[in-house]
């Protein structure tokens, strides 16, 4: 039988930013966390491991609308953990206010991060860290998009896509009328938004209005470049497994 084992991740938050750790054994971006030991409750472990790990300390405040969850409790994932087994792993999010961090020997490397376009992690990882910031997982992929297309981050922008997502835009079809407006493949998305940002370089996207339904997060904002009229643009994101598979852009 899959040996078994409850544990706790724990995201650190501190100026609208969480805490990743470089994690040493499984080569890879992490929230801070562990085994829950006997006799304790998840925040309890919680509590614990968010001191050992880092010497921070935190305040778990109450996130759940769940009659009887534990203060800062986000969500609930399995998953496997190499030889220690399957992992049954309840995650939290807590207020600390120092991003002054003090680590044991589980790992090295740290950082604060508001976002995790560009970040080496799991999938359930960014999905935590969308919630642990204040978002769902829809709309705080969509906040990410915008934040790395305005700041001209292409590596970030084009890490929130799957390797053969599918893009549709107007404008692409005026412009390269031998795509029919459509193209595939991230090589051929950062070719697009490569020579947007060159032609364009004071182009950027002010947030209107995000909703998130399904796998489908809606994203209405405003267009901007100095010497052309604004133009509100809308656009659908399609996320499969936390990031984009399919986007669709309309104006008028």
């Amino acid at each position: 039988m899959t040996r078994r084992a409850f544990s706790v991740a724990v995201f650190a938050k501190h100026r609208g930013k969480v805490l990743l750790i470089e994690h040493k054994r499984l080569a890879t971006w992490l929230p801070v966390g562990g085994e829950i030991e006997a006799g304790e409750s998840p925040l309890e472990a919680a509590v614990r491991e968010l001191r050992e790990e880092t010497g921070l300390e935190g305040r778990f405040e109450r996130i759940a609308e769940i009659q009887g969850a534990p203060p800062g409790y986000i969500g609930y994932e399995e998953h496997p953990a190499g030889n220690k087994g399957l992992h049954l792993n309840f995650a939290f999010v807590a207020e600390v206010d120092s991003d002054d961090v003090r680590p044991n020997d589980e790992f090295q490397a740290w950082k604060w991060v508001d976002g995790t376009a560009g970040v080496s992690c799991p999938e359930n990882v960014r999905q935590l860290v969308r919630i642990a910031l204040g978002d769902d997982p829809l709309r705080g992929l969509a906040r990410e998009w915008l934040a790395a297309f305005n700041a001209r981050q292409l590596d970030k922008l084009l890490d929130l896509y799957h390797d053969d997502a599918v893009h549709t835009s107007p404008k692409l079809r005026v412009r390269q009328p031998e795509t029919e407006g459509k193209v595939r493949g991230k090589q051929a998305l950062r070719a697009w938004w490569a020579d947007a940002m060159h032609r364009l370089p004071e182009l950027r996207y002010q947030e209107l209005y995000l909703t998130g339904q399904g796998n489908r997060v809606f994203m209405e904002y405003l267009r901007t470049v100095p010497g052309e009229p604004d133009l509100i643009v809308a656009e659908v994101l399609v996320v499969q497994g936390g990031k984009i598979s399919e986007s669709h852009v309309f104006h008028g």
